[in-house]
Parts: C-alpha cells; structure tokens; sequence
C-alpha cells in the first residue's frame, strides 16, 4: 500500500481497499481523459488546470455543460 502511495504520490487515499484504491485510479483516469477532451475558449487558456477551472465556473453559474464548443459565459 505504501509503495502504492510512493509511487503515484497520492496524499491521501480514500480507502485502503484493494477494489476501493483501484476505483479511485480509474476514476482519476477517466477525469483525466474527459479533461484532454474538453474544449474550451481560448482565453482560459490551453492547460488541463485551466480547463479543470473553466469547468468549475460554469458549474458554479449551475448551468447545463456539455462537452461541445458551446460556451459557458
């Protein structure tokens, strides 16, 4: 477990379950993938934290999002 933690630098885990521990890689696989696929206005910027931030603030405003080029603002 801890070679696990070492290696992916993971501050904190939320389970020590084998399964648990394997779903949360995936899960942070997925985020990863969906963030490389997202399209955002050019302004926010062209870095995976800005599209991270980009999302954050459309969700914030509780509008609908899709993965489309429409935009937010």
């Amino acid at each position: 477990m801890e070679v696990l933690k070492m290696h992916l630098k993971l501050d904190k885990l939320i389970t020590k379950n084998v399964n648990g521990i394997a779903i949360q890689i995936y899960a942070t696989l997925i985020a990863y993938l969906i963030l490389q696929l997202v399209e955002i206005p050019q302004e926010w910027g062209d870095k995976l934290l800005d599209k991270l931030r980009y999302l954050q603030a459309c969700m914030s405003r509780n509008q609908l999002y899709t993965l489309d080029r429409t935009n937010c603002f």
